[in-house]
């Protein structure tokens, strides 16, 4: 099975080849022979114990790594990617979420209840305004404590005068009566003095 490799990665093993070739030291043909059969054996060993679809499979893993490296929006795996994260950084990428949908929540509560704020004030302006019904009951109230506070004056003056109205009113009945039995008196006089005079006259006459 041949494996087809792009050019940069070709030549990036060509590189390495010859790095390593100019590191290793001469060795002898034994030894260079007893490497060769050591690696021909594993690598038979291993394709040996690899299936068919095992060798797809990697093979096809492995181009579409290359081909990720060596395309222009390769981009490198970050340390801090999920499996490789802590559980603090969990729990505080958790914490910011509640923080966030907190504030979202808060936000459209404060926005609702500005509205609502501005709808009962348009419900409501034209109630500010004063009108003939907003006088009526303290116009009532004043009416009918004014009315209360001058009986209340009206009988205490009414009290306070009663005895001076009773003392008057009998000394003008005293003075009535005492005129009245000064005319039967004057009235009884007349009539006595006629009867005398007639008399007299009766006795002087016969």
């Amino acid at each position: 099975m041949k494996f087809v490799f792009p050019e940069s990665v070709e030549r990036e093993l060509a590189e390495q080849v010859k790095k390593a070739n100019q590191n290793v030291k001469p060795t002898s043909n034994s030894e260079i022979t007893s490497n060769t059969l050591i690696t021909a054996e594993s690598i038979e060993s291993k394709l040996s114990t690899l299936s068919n679809e095992q060798m797809l499979q990697k093979q096809r893993d492995y181009e579409k790594k290359v081909q990720q490296v060596t395309s222009k929006l390769y981009t490198p795996q970050s340390p801090l990617t999920p499996e490789y994260r802590s559980k603090s950084a969990e729990i505080d990428e958790r914490l910011q979420r509640i923080q966030k949908r907190f504030d979202s929540l808060k936000a459209k509560e404060e926005a609702k209840i500005k509205q609502l704020q501005r709808e009962a004030w348009l419900k409501y302006s034209h109630l500010s305004k004063p009108t003939f019904s907003d006088f009526k009951r303290p116009l009532t109230s004043f009416f009918l404590c004014a009315s209360a506070v001058y009986m209340t004056m009206q009988y205490a003056w009414y009290a306070m005068e009663y005895d001076e109205y009773v003392h008057d009113k009998e000394t003008q009945q005293n003075e009535l009566v005492a005129r009245l039995n000064q005319n039967l008196k004057d009235q009884q006089n007349v009539i006595n003095d006629y009867e005398n005079s007639s008399k007299k006259s009766k006795w002087w006459f016969w």
